[in-house]
């Protein structure tokens, strides 16, 4: 293979963690015991790519967007100096995201395949770029060939380890020959790069000696689960890591996830091997999970944990999983829209308010969007728009009347029948007011109308500091508000690194401690005070804001069981956002502020009933009047 084209490096981005990226390449790298020409292009070709073009990041904007990335690390002072320029693209990145940690696996791989070629001892002069798009014509080439022929599978360097639903799963556990041609027996099969060498003939060279050497320098163990016909169907590799079995690979056919049918037979795999839960994504994207937080106690499927708290943290931090929730509730579906799952299409049985605030969201987003993103915003919005026409009539049961529903006034008003009486109507406007009282109560300001907008009299301190967060110097007023709309369900508390390690494991401490349903809480809460303070300013109009309000309501009353729950869930999310941006100080501000307004005698949470709310009638208070539930 000719040595790839060196290419010049992007421009480097503002990566607050960059040190601590670097170390875990480097530390991973050890743990494998990587070859020290692979290592140092991990170090420097691999770690510029991650630094430089590593999409899935979180932008850093603020102290406080700081303090929830880094922990207690304070900010640093050349942090703070382009903070005070205005400089808003710095940004975070996950030194153990998976997607990070498959395309370093794959680099070593590439490289590890060309130890014995004429590339030996020029690593360093081959870009990220380069090395990838050459990984990718080798998997290609590799399919093709895997058309063309095929070594016969040798029984004695196979293991019985354990029978399974599905054939059984055995370890290759020869050397030499032997082994070589069981990992081409099993890359043709499985079409992976397993036992791919560059000399097919001699079973020499390319990716088949790399995992042929590892295995037999007992780096590496494979495992394969084959069929009474000994057919190949999932691959599974451990690595050893600081005297440590860890779980590295989990493949089906093509490198892919592995059909869920499968899921079964590896959960019989794991529980007999006991391996560590080293950061392995292909476990979660298969929909296993440690069954505690160290990975040494077994796996189980997502939808049979039995802690139901890290069940729901592991869902905010990784959406996908809704698709593995065996049957998701309201609560659920709203987690995984503020986690940005797609609901639609995940779920049997969509919750219909939660299609409804989706499709809410992505008509505000595609409002800015012109070209080809607009026209693919059209198209994502009519997808949702039909599931919500299919799932409200099921939400809504005998009350939805479609024939006489009112041709003006909005996306749901025109999916919903005529409603109760106005007075009623607003009653249930009230309650989804009530929502945000006790933070409009804290700046002094209370009312009891059914207006959106917040009573007069809000402190200018306080518009400076929402504008700030919302980011009006940096986007423009109406680009600002319109992010805040398209964003309005997203919890951005779900994507903090700290979730999944409070969750980690049930303590004594808090065995009831649910962070993530806290944070649901908070956020609904905080969103519906933001809500009512732009529609004052005259920043949302009625027509925008009232969807948005009456389906939040519907959030709070969807997950927690009365008002006092709410409040208090609210004041430990808000506590648990201030401690991981380490302004542990504050923490308990809102649990005060509740408490206050829960002591007035006039309190809006003390007089409207729990169940009182009911979208559909508060829907109707303004269907009637032309224009005033315009599409969001």
């Amino acid at each position: 293979m000719d040595s790839p084209a060196v290419s010049s490096p992007p421009t480097a981005r503002d990566v607050i963690n960059a040190d601590a990226i670097r170390a875990a390449i480097v530390r991973r790298s050890q743990q494998r015991r990587d070859h020290a020409d692979i290592a140092r292009w991990l170090r420097s070709h691999f770690f510029r790519w991650v630094v430089n073009s590593f999409a899935q990041v979180l932008p850093v904007r603020s102290e406080d967007h700081w303090r929830v990335c880094m922990s207690a690390q304070p900010p640093a002072p050349w942090f703070l100096r382009k903070l005070a320029q205005g400089d808003a693209g710095m940004i975070y990145i996950d030194p153990e995201h998976h997607l990070l940690r498959e395309h370093e696996l794959r680099m070593v791989e590439f490289f590890a395949a060309r130890l014995h070629t004429r590339l030996a001892g020029k690593f360093h002069r081959i870009a990220f770029a380069a090395a990838d798009a050459a990984w990718r014509r080798d998997h290609e080439r590799m399919q093709r060939r895997s058309r063309r022929g095929w070594w016969p599978s040798q029984p004695h360097a196979l293991a019985d380890i354990a029978a399974t639903p599905n054939g059984r799963f055995v370890e290759l556990r020869a050397s030499g020959q032997t082994l070589r041609a069981e990992l081409a027996y099993e890359s043709f099969h499985m079409q992976h790069c397993l036992g791919q060498f560059a000399q097919r003939e001699r079973l020499e060279g390319g990716y088949g000696e790399h995992y042929a050497r590892s295995c037999e320098q007992g780096r590496i163990r494979l495992f394969s689960l084959r069929d009474e016909h000994n057919r190949p169907h999932v691959t599974v590799s451990l690595a050893l890591e600081l005297g440590e079995w860890s779980l590295e690979q989990i493949k089906g056919k093509q490198n892919t996830v592995p059909a869920a049918k499968y899921l079964a037979d590896v959960r019989i795999l794991l529980d007999r091997l006991r391996p560590h839960d080293g950061g392995c994504g292909d476990l979660l994207l298969l929909g296993l999970v440690a069954a505690s937080g160290d990975g040494a106690a077994g796996y189980v499927a997502f939808g049979e944990l039995a802690n139901v708290a890290r069940q729901r943290a592991l869902l905010a931090a990784y959406p996908h999983l809704l698709g593995h929730h065996p049957a998701p509730g309201p609560l659920e579906q709203w987690l995984g829209l503020g986690a940005d799952a797609a609901v639609v299409g995940q779920v049997a049985a969509p919750h219909g308010p939660v299609v409804a605030a989706a499709l809410a969201m992505r008509r505000a987003g595609a409002a800015g969007a012109d070209g080809e993103l607009a026209a693919y915003a059209a198209a994502q919005s009519e997808l949702y728009e039909t599931a919500l026409k299919q799932v409200f009539p099921q939400w809504l049961a005998a009350s939805f009347a479609p024939a006489n529903a009112p041709r003006g006034g909005g996306w749901l008003a025109r999916l919903l029948g005529q409603g109760a009486p106005a007075q009623t109507a607003q009653t249930h406007r009230r309650w989804a007011l009530a929502v945000s009282d006790p933070l409009l109560f804290r700046i002094g300001l209370v009312g009891h109308d059914t207006r959106l907008a917040a009573p007069a009299g809000i402190p200018q301190r306080i518009r400076t500091q929402v504008e700030s967060e919302l980011g009006f110097a940096r986007d423009g007023a109406e680009a600002a508000v319109r992010n805040f709309c398209a964003g309005f369900f997203r919890v951005p508390g779900f994507s903090d690194p700290n979730l999944l390690e409070t969750t980690g494991s049930p303590g004594p401490a808090a065995p009831d401690a649910d962070p993530v349903r806290d944070l649901l809480a908070w956020h609904a809460m905080r969103q519906g005070y933001l809500l009512r303070l732009l529609a004052a300013w005259g920043l949302i109009d009625d027509a925008q804001g009232w969807p948005l309000s009456l389906l939040n309501a519907q959030r709070v009353q969807d997950g927690f069981a009365d008002w006092r729950a709410f409040g208090a869930a609210a004041g430990r999310g808000h506590a648990t956002q201030l401690r991981w941006s380490g302004e542990a100080h504050s923490a308990r501000a809102t649990e005060v502020a509740i408490a206050d307004y829960l002591d007035q005698y006039d309190c809006a949470w003390t007089r409207l009933s729990w169940s009182g709310f009911d979208l559909r009638a508060a829907i109707a208070a303004g269907s009637d009047r032309p224009g005033s539930m315009v599409a969001v």
